[in-house]
């Protein structure tokens, strides 16, 4: 059975100034003149672009990762986003300085590493992809990883897509569904998402390694209930990790059992874990969303779970004492309107490059009015914005 959408997206990239419209046009006027009865879509596609010089290979539906074996090459894999690791460097053979970024996938039995290579300039940069992302792997290869395992790579003819089909976004598992409690998890388990209260506040430090690089860690302990003795929890080297305090509910991502140095059970992540404050904990009080229609009347800060219609992009910002700032703004909204959400310097970063059509939950923005009159929001960076999973 070959993948008909992504055969027509090839003849697309190949023959930009033609549209789909115009390429299904042409199939159904092939198959009504030339091959009435003999034709398939997917046939008189193959004819067409032969007609129009494109060279079409047979590209099989999706594979999940459970399909894939070594040596598999120019595959396409549907899988969801378990973590995005920053873009590293390594000498080449030759002397030259090669770069890449490596992805941990997931599906209900399996987690797979993704490898891209800098020569696919695209791909690399992973424009709109993060944890939970349903993504769509093309042209992919499977090589021998240093653990042994199937490790799928993307060069230069590889593509990487964010699936918007609904009806294949169902049939994939989301993180939540694999969430585990401190309890739950065995003494020799890697954790795709851990749930829990903290039970002490956030520490970071850093450290010198015995080469003489620098690399730091965020600790804290995560327990089961408010008031219980927590498990410790291990971020080392850290991405744009929120500060955690006692009775936060949160959700931490991408981790592995380890035994600590006191020979305890800790849970131990690293670049590519997620630390989430899922809500203030749960015996405090409940958090009170206010609907995007009510903001003109409220006063304070307020808490919104929305939908971001906009994507959310940093610029500089020059002020009129000659600085420059960091500015991000994005639209969301719920079933009452939309607004206009605004932060200034590290505030813009937890804006800029969150996904459109992603539910997050916006908690102590700050409602301001221009001169104009016209109503905004503000974040500040004690303002938090957490991801909704579906």
């Amino acid at each position: 059975m070959y993948d008909f959408d992504g055969l027509v997206d090839e003849v697309l990239r190949n023959k930009p100034d033609m549209s789909r419209d115009e390429i299904i046009e042409l199939i159904e006027d092939k198959k009504r003149n030339v091959g009435a009865g003999y034709l398939t879509d997917q046939g008189a596609l193959f004819l067409i672009a032969g007609e129009l010089g494109v060279q079409l290979k047979p590209m099989t539906s999706d594979l999940t990762l459970k399909d894939l074996y070594l040596g598999a090459n120019d595959i396409t894999v549907v899988a969801r986003v378990l973590a995005v690791y920053p873009i590293s460097e390594y000498k080449k053979k030759d002397g030259g300085i090669g770069r890449y970024r490596k992805v941990n996938l997931f599906d209900p039995v399996n987690v797979v590493r993704l490898t891209i290579w800098d020569d696919n300039q695209d791909a690399i940069k992973l424009e709109g992809v993060s944890e939970d992302t349903p993504i769509r792997i093309s042209n992919g290869y499977v090589k021998q990883g240093l653990d042994g395992k199937p490790n799928l790579n993307l060069g230069r003819r590889g593509r990487i897509d964010v699936i918007d089909d609904e009806s294949l976004i169902a049939k994939m598992a989301s993180l939540s569904k694999f969430s585990k409690k401190v309890e739950d998890v065995g003494d020799a388990q890697n954790v795709m998402v851990l749930e829990g209260v903290a039970s002490s506040n956030s520490r970071s430090s850093s450290f010198v390694r015995e080469d003489g690089s620098s690399g730091s860690l965020t600790q804290f302990d995560v327990s089961s209930d408010s008031g219980k003795k927590g498990t410790r929890v291990v971020i080392w080297n850290p991405g744009q990790v929120p500060e955690v305090k006692v009775g936060q509910s949160v959700m931490v991502t991408n981790l592995r059992v380890k035994k600590g140095n006191t020979g305890e059970r800790e849970f131990h992540g690293d670049t590519g874990s997620v630390v989430r404050i899922r809500g203030p904990g749960p015996n405090a009080a409940p958090v009170v969303f206010t609907k995007v229609s009510q903001v003109k009347n409220a006063s304070g800060r307020v808490n919104l779970e929305v939908m971001v219609l906009s994507k959310g992009v940093a610029d500089d910002v020059n002020l009129k004492d000659g600085s420059k700032v960091k500015k991000a703004e994005l639209i969301i909204g719920d079933d009452t309107g939309e607004i206009t959400i605004i932060g200034w310097r590290v505030a813009a970063e937890g804006l800029s490059g969150i996904e459109i059509g992603q539910k997050v939950r916006v908690l102590g923005a700050s409602r301001r009015v221009s001169r104009m009159g016209v109503e905004t929001l503000e974040v500040e960076e004690t303002s938090k914005i957490e991801r909704v999973f579906s």
